[in-house]
């Protein structure tokens, strides 16, 4: 790789009810859309809670609510190698690797591109997105108590052949010198559960948009093989984390008026008519 971690950057349900009783007992392709043109409107004021924490972190028993990763040395590990592999050169092929690294970047605004541009992102609705990224990034923290139970390998640790991009490429701010921890918690993946958590949450606000958003957070979370970070389990698992990370979030009563806020903003920049909760 001749050019930097910094230049390939820039260059580029569970059922409700059951969901809710997995959270309590272990404590769980959409087309994308025509472009919306944000209106030429003032911006709302922007959600309160900026530091509010809506999920304790006892709140949920996250490891017991995913299998065990695949047993060292085994098939069903050899398989999952194999599909990084695949998707590393897949995305080569068809030109992904760019979005892929990009997807690197722990923002919302990733998952909320098929809502608002990358472009026009700064404009209103913008404060919107970034109470998404403050929730789901609570949401990804769920991903750290497995990930300490686990310490699975990443895939470039088992294989020299998988190719090292973006956060985890040698010459990344994050990479790995001579440590270990770093590159033993690739089960589950905290990206996968961050994307399914911005689309659960822009999917609150938007909800006539939940396919593409969901669509498009699955993709933010497949961009983890592409870059060598994570194997398919992880992401799987990260995405299932995730999912009941904020059904629990959903149910805290300061998350859904701070949310009244954010939803009321967002639509307003994307000149949608209001609407009550989902």
């Amino acid at each position: 790789m001749t050019a930097s971690w910094t230049q390939r950057v820039m260059s580029v349900t569970l059922a409700p009810a059951l969901l809710l009783a997995l959270v309590a007992g272990c404590a769980n392709q959409a087309p994308k859309p025509p472009s919306l043109t944000p209106a030429a409107v003032a911006p709302a004021a922007a959600p309160a809670g900026a530091a509010t924490a809506y999920l304790s972190a006892d709140q949920i028993n996250s490891t017991a609510l995913i299998e065990p990763p695949p047993v060292a040395g085994s098939e069903a590990e050899r398989a999952d190698l194999q599909a990084v592999l695949e998707a590393q050169r897949a995305a080569h092929e068809q030109g992904t690797t760019a979005r892929a690294v990009a997807d690197t970047v722990i923002d919302c605004q990733r998952v909320a591109d098929v809502l608002i541009p990358d472009a026009v992102a700064g404009g209103e609705g913008a404060a919107a997105v970034a109470f998404a990224t403050r929730v789901a990034k609570q949401v990804s923290a769920a991903t750290n108590a497995p990930k300490t139970h686990w310490q699975r390998p990443r895939p470039y640790v088992l294989s020299t052949a998988v190719e090292r991009l973006g956060d985890v490429a040698p010459d990344s701010p994050f990479a790995i010198k001579g440590g270990y921890e770093r590159a033993h918690t690739s089960y589950p993946s905290g990206h996968s559960a961050f994307g399914t958590g911005c689309a659960i949450v822009l999917a609150q606000m938007v909800p006539e948009q939940a396919g593409a958003l969901f669509a498009r957070a699955q993709l933010y979370g497949e961009s983890r093989l592409i870059v060598g970070a994570h194997f398919r389990t992880d992401v799987d698992a990260g995405r299932r984390v995730g999912t009941a990370a904020a059904a629990a979030m959903l149910q805290n009563a300061q998350f859904q008026a701070d949310l009244h806020a954010a939803r009321a903003q967002l639509r307003q920049a994307l000149g949608l008519p209001e609407t009550s909760s989902p």
